[in-house]
């Protein structure tokens, strides 16, 4: 069995959960690839029997090398199995729990009706305060003052990545992706 994981990330905080996905799926069989969405044109995915697609979270939106490869690859993926995850701070908060897989997961499915997730998972991400990329940087700022108030040191980054989480749900994906070949 093959699996493909595909990260889209800005900083890089999302390949770590994409790792994390793939070191799981590997203890359960699966020989993983992981790609960064940029570097995945030429791939064929009718070569794996899983594809797992995520994203960090960037102004409520996907990065764009993430959704554009479910939209160059929707009708290949319409016989797959698939699961779709995403990456950001209302992940790793469970009080906006609904909301992120409403609006980071849900939002994107609907966008590519002919594929049909098993799997969808949300996790926390990472903050860079003092990011070396200004717009960044002016994003942790804005989100500063809020972290604050939830007793989040803020002189240093933030990272609300719970890779056990990670882990849990990749190995329920990998059952539930064998099941779904019986």
């Amino acid at each position: 069995m093959k699996a493909l994981v595909v990260y889209g990330t800005r900083g890089g905080a999302t390949k770590g959960i994409a790792d994390e996905i793939a070191k799981a799926l590997e203890e359960q069989g699966y020989a993983a690839t992981v790609k960064n969405a940029r570097e995945t044109k030429g791939i064929n995915v009718n070569e794996f029997d899983l594809i797992v697609v995520g994203s960090s979270i960037w102004a409520t939106k996907w990065k764009r090398d993430a959704a554009n490869f479910l939209k160059r690859n929707a009708k290949a993926l319409e016989d797959k199995k698939v699961a779709l995850f995403a990456s950001g701070l209302s992940g790793g908060d469970p009080s906006q729990r609904e909301y992120g897989m409403k609006t980071y997961l849900e939002k994107v499915a609907e966008k590519y009706p002919s594929i049909k997730p098993i799997s969808m998972g949300l996790f926390g991400g990472y903050v860079d305060f003092n990011s070396p990329n200004l717009i960044a940087r002016i994003m942790g700022m804005a989100m500063k003052g809020e972290l604050e108030k939830k007793g989040v040191d803020v002189s240093k980054p933030y990272d609300a990545r719970d890779l056990p989480a990670v882990r849990k749900w990749a190995l329920e994906l990998a059952e539930k992706a064998k099941q779904a070949s019986n």
